[in-house]
């Protein structure tokens, strides 16, 4: 596998904007370690300003722009391409499921389906069209989201086993084989400095020595109930004055454009007005890794309380167990009724911002709950290095070639293969991460 190119396709490569951006800015600078030549691939604009290790082959992803990157691809001398998709990294232009019909042959496909299942019609006829989707989907034609690149992909990853979920009620055996392997974090992890980082970030918040501080991290976005955290942070402060909340992360993404930020940012300040909340509110917008870092270690407790549930799919929920901050996150809908333990997080019912107030609360004063949850938490971030998802990144992708090339086969998506740290594929125990 020494040498072999590896195209890594990720439509706006913006890490300011859009998480699978950095993760695939950071898969490249790890793939390199395993002896793999990783080649980004993205726009022109983009490629421009990330430099050396980027090429850029289109100016955007519509029809015409798709036609244009696979033109590109063609010239790049690729052995195998990986598609990292999600509908903001692509501008949600669904174009770029016809990029397999500009492929040539001899270069396998592999697609990362960093987000998937989100992708709903409307208007009329949607019924209808869903029946033609549904259709040709059973017989492994064409798929909703991806057009053609989930069913014409040499094999699937997926970060969290939800994806599959989906896969199996649209393609049943049709799916090509599909493995989950685990993201890596998004920040590194700091050594030492607690106590100095809790003065100091305490000091330049204007709080007093000894204040609870909760924090978010992550881009802002409507679907992560943060009008509900600043709520439930306002009850914890009944008990607890002085209380602040630190929103780390930037405003503007590709999800969320820079109207829709400005006017997400004045709701949730309307909010923390109206709960009293307007000086213990603080939004750090875009900060580099460091800092963030540096914020994460001067926590009490971490909060993500999105309205669908968070996943180990989440890099930001990694970074806080791996800093050792106690996490409180939502499960998935019906899946708790009230704060429940469960993998290094005390999970609480989405859309329940009483429960969320009450685990804040608990994780605040219940000093063994806190130390058993940063222990639990940082045991589960521990299996998500850098080293370990890029081995497994090279396994994968020697099978696929292999099996491009006819000399192995594989099976479908029945039942996926985890591919992470001391884990092998099963049945194929030369895929090892």
């Amino acid at each position: 596998m020494s040498g072999t190119r590896v195209g890594l396709l990720c439509g706006y490569l913006d890490p300011t904007r859009d998480g699978v951006a950095d993760y695939t800015r950071q898969l490249a600078v790890h793939l390199r370690s395993t002896g793999l030549d990783p080649l980004v691939v993205t726009t022109c604009e983009w490629a421009r300003a990330a430099g050396e290790g980027a090429v850029g082959v289109t100016e955007c992803w519509d029809v015409r722009g798709v036609v244009a990157a696979g033109r590109a691809l063609r010239r790049l001398d690729l052995d195998l391409v990986h598609v990292q998709f999600a509908p903001s990294v692509f501008g949600f232009s669904r174009a770029v499921g016809l990029l397999p019909l500009l492929l040539p042959g001899r270069i396998p496909l592999v697609v990362t389906l960093h987000e998937y299942g989100v992708w709903s019609g409307d208007g009329r006829g949607r019924r209808g069209r869903s029946a033609v989707w549904s259709a040709a989907e059973r017989c492994g034609y064409a798929e909703r989201e991806t057009l053609l690149l989930v069913p014409r992909a040499v094999c699937l990853l997926v970060p969290s086993r939800e994806h599959l979920e989906v896969l199996r009620g649209r393609f049943g055996g049709h799916a090509p084989a599909t493995f989950e392997v685990p993201i890596g974090l998004n920040v590194g992890v700091a050594a030492g400095g607690h106590a100095r980082a809790r003065v100091e970030v305490r000091r330049a918040l204007g709080a007093a020595p000894e204040a609870p501080l909760v924090v978010f991290f992550g881009f802002l976005h409507p679907d992560k109930a943060l009008d509900q955290l600043i709520a439930a942070v306002a009850g914890v402060g009944a008990q607890r004055p002085g209380v602040r909340l630190l929103l780390i992360g930037g405003e503007v993404s590709h999800s969320v454009p820079r109207a829709a930020a400005r006017r997400l940012r004045r709701e949730l300040e309307q909010v923390a007005a109206a709960c009293g909340l307007q000086d213990q509110v603080h939004f750090t917008g875009y900060l580099p890794a460091a800092e963030v870092a540096r914020l994460l270690q001067a926590a009490d407790v971490a909060a993500f309380p999105f309205n669908a549930g968070v996943t180990r799919k989440s890099g930001s929920l990694l970074a806080a167990l791996a800093a050792g901050v106690p996490v409180v996150a939502t499960a998935p809908p019906g899946e708790v009724r009230g704060p429940t333990e469960a993998g290094g997080v005390l999970r609480v019912p989405p859309r329940d911002t009483a429960a969320l107030g009450d685990a804040l609360a608990r994780v605040l004063s219940d000093r063994d709950l806190a130390d058993r949850l940063t222990a639990a938490g940082r045991a589960a971030a521990a299996g998500h290095s850098w080293d370990a998802i890029a081995a497994a990144h090279a396994g994968v992708y020697a099978r696929a070639l292999a099996c491009h090339g006819g000399r192995k086969s594989w099976t479908g998506v029945a039942e996926p293969s985890r591919v992470g740290p001391s884990t092998a594929v099963e049945g194929d125990e030369d895929v090892i991460a």
